[in-house]
C-alpha cells in the first residue's frame, strides 16, 4: 500500500516543483507599441517646401508642425531610430532574467553605429520596456528610453532621456491605439527645463472623421496654441492660431495647397 502510495504522489511532486520553478514558465510575448507611439508620421507637411512663401495658410500649418516637431525630437534620432528598427525585428524569451528581448544594431547618419537590447518584462497585463543602448568605445547599456503599456499594446507611456552626458528626461509620451474606433493619439510633453518646458505636440489619426489627421501643439515659450487638421491623402486642410491670425477662427486650404474660405 505503501509503494502504490508512493507512486500516486510522484507526479503531484513533479508537478509542484516545475510550477514552483519560475525559470520553467514563459511569459507571454507582448504586442510591441505601434510606431506612431514614438514617432507619428508627419510626411503630409514635409513636402512642396519651395511653395511656402506664396501658399500661407498651408505653409504656416507646414512650418509649425515642422519647427516644434524638430524642437521636441532634438537630441532623440537615436532612440526614436532605435524604437522604430526595433518593430521589425524577433525578439527571443531569456528564461534567466524572465524577459522578453529585441537585440540588434542600427546606424544612424553622422552618428555611428549602435548596439540596441530593448527587454519587455510582463507582469500579467502591464508590460514595462527598457531601451538599453550602446556605442563601442563610448557609453554601454544607456537607458535611453524607457515606458509601460499594457499586453495587447493599445495604451501606454514613454519616457525619453536627452544623452549620455545629459541623462535627464526631455520627452514623455502618452499614447493610445483604439483599433475598433481607428483612433490613434500621441502626446509629446517637453520635460527639459528651458523656454520649451511643458511645450507638447499631441497627434491624432482618426480614420472615420472628415479631417483624418490632427496636430495641436502647444507652446509655452510664447503662450500659444496652434491647431492643424488635414485630410490624407487630399492633403486638404485647415490652421488657427491666435497669435498667428489674431481671430480664433480655422483658416483653410485647398487639395492644390491654396487659401480658401473654410466650409461653413
Amino acid at each position: 500500500m505503501k509503494k502504490i502510495l508512493a507512486l500516486l504522489l510522484i507526479p503531484l511532486i513533479i508537478l509542484s516543483a516545475c510550477s514552483d520553478d519560475d525559470g520553467n514558465v514563459q511569459e507571454p510575448k507582448p504586442e510591441m507599441p505601434p510606431e506612431s507611439s514614438m514617432a507619428p508620421n508627419l510626411d503630409n507637411f514635409d513636402e512642396d517646401g519651395a511653395r511656402a512663401e506664396t501658399i500661407n495658410n498651408w505653409a504656416y500649418a507646414a512650418t509649425s508642425v515642422g519647427v516644434y516637431s524638430a524642437i521636441l525630437y532634438a537630441n532623440l534620432v537615436v532612440p526614436v531610430t532605435a524604437f522604430k528598427i526595433g518593430l521589425n525585428q524577433e525578439a527571443s524569451y531569456e528564461t534567466s532574467t524572465n524577459l522578453w528581448v529585441w537585440e540588434y544594431d542600427i546606424n544612424v547618419p553622422n552618428k555611428g553605429t549602435y548596439n540596441v537590447r530593448l527587454t519587455a518584462d510582463v507582469d500579467g497585463t502591464d508590460v514595462d520596456w527598457i531601451g538599453y543602448i550602446s556605442l563601442s568605445g563610448s557609453f554601454e547599456d544607456f537607458v535611453w528610453f524607457e515606458g509601460q503599456s499594457n499586453l495587447t499594446a493599445d495604451a501606454g507611456t514613454w519616457t525619453l532621456y536627452e544623452s549620455p552626458e545629459s541623462p535627464s528626461a526631455w520627452l514623455t509620451a502618452n499614447w493610445s491605439d483604439n483599433e475598433s474606433s481607428g483612433v490613434t493619439s500621441s502626446t509629446f510633453t517637453v520635460e527639459k527645463e528651458g523656454n520649451f518646458f511643458d511645450s507638447s505636440i499631441s497627434y491624432t489619426v482618426d480614420t472615420n472623421a472628415d479631417y483624418n489627421r490632427n496636430v495641436v501643439i502647444v507652446d509655452t515659450n510664447v503662450s500659444n496654441t496652434i491647431e492643424v487638421d488635414w485630410n490624407q491623402p487630399s492633403g486638404e486642410g485647415r490652421v488657427k492660431s491666435e497669435a498667428r491670425f489674431e481671430d480664433t477662427n480655422y483658416h483653410c486650404w485647398d487639395d492644390t495647397l491654396n487659401d480658401i474660405d473654410c466650409p461653413s
